[in-house]
């Protein structure tokens, strides 16, 4: 199957290709353009022991030690607690403030905090940036307090990233998953209703027989060259098995053909004949059967 035979489907349903393309690209789009655009705030720091002349009254060392509470203050992000205090401390509201404030550990020693806000609250990014340090510094140095073993934390390193989407890329992105979702969606179709989409199917169900490939239009085919096929075999009887056939041939009814002295000649249309019926006219008639099949 050469890439002309692999796109005849979408050739023969273009409507319906262009109609699911215009349908896919509008949802698409559409819903690009519902994505808000959105301001990251990452504060980063590190956790490490105090360096102390004191004996150790802990078994684990310095460096593990300060592992386990990198991960105990990353921990406070899911304090609902720990949230409300921040927005209280910086005097804001904040919807779904619990979706918005994340935080994780990374390289054992490391942290790292992010704020995410949608556009009508970047107004609030410093605030809250303020807010999240002080409240966090209170809470670490209660927690040194309790602790045995001292630790500190590295100056936070504050950076701000805008993510949108620039329209080009929507535009980009929304033509591609149309393009896509149209192809396969004329596939689709034509397989879940049964279709014959290519020729390498009629080739299958009917090995040894005959078979004659029109690269035309039923009715805008030549008729002398099916004839020179046709009159190839003895006492051979049209039989199509697509509707609209009878207009442009001379159809023989199924029960006026004698197995034994006639050969039956099926019509078949890519994209309208079902493999079924060819599966059943190979039940019928055997493979002892010449095939002519219109390719558009």
């Amino acid at each position: 199957m050469n890439f002309i035979e692999f796109l005849s489907p979408l050739l023969r349903r273009n409507k319906l290709f262009v109609s699911l393309f215009v349908v896919f690209f509008i949802v698409f789009f559409g819903l690009a353009k519902l994505i808000p655009d959105a301001q990251k705030t990452t504060v980063y720091f590190s956790v490490k022991p105090v360096v102390s002349s004191q004996p150790m009254s802990t078994s684990l060392d310095p460096i593990e030690s300060a592992s386990k509470v990198a991960e105990a203050v990353s921990g406070w992000a899911k304090d609902p607690g720990f949230r409300n205090e921040i927005l209280s401390t910086a005097e804001v509201e904040i919807k779904n403030f619990k979706r918005k404030l994340t935080a994780r550990r990374q390289n054992r020693l490391n942290v790292f905090w992010t704020i995410k806000l949608s556009k009508p609250e970047w107004q609030h990014a410093e605030k809250i940036t303020a807010a999240l340090l002080e409240v966090f510094n209170k809470n670490f140095s209660d927690l040194n307090e309790q602790s045995s073993t001292p630790f500190e934390i590295s100056s936070p390193s504050v950076s701000r990233d805008l993510r949108e989407f620039p329209f080009s890329w929507i535009i980009l992105a929304s033509l591609l998953i149309s393009l896509f979702l149209s192809f396969l969606g004329v596939y689709l179709y034509e397989a879940f209703t049964d279709r014959v989409s290519f020729v390498q199917t009629v080739w299958e169900v009917f090995p040894d027989s005959p078979i004659m490939r029109i690269n035309q239009k039923v009715g805008a085919h030549n008729p002398s060259l099916l004839e020179q096929f046709i009159i190839t075999f003895e006492s051979p009887r049209l039989i199509s098995t697509f509707s609209g056939a009878e207009k442009f041939f001379q159809l023989a009814p199924l029960d006026a053909i004698d197995e034994e002295l006639d050969v039956p000649i099926l019509l078949v249309k890519l994209g309208e004949t079902k493999v079924r019926d060819l599966e059943n006219m190979l039940a019928i008639f055997g493979d002892e059967i010449g095939i002519i099949v219109f390719e558009k």
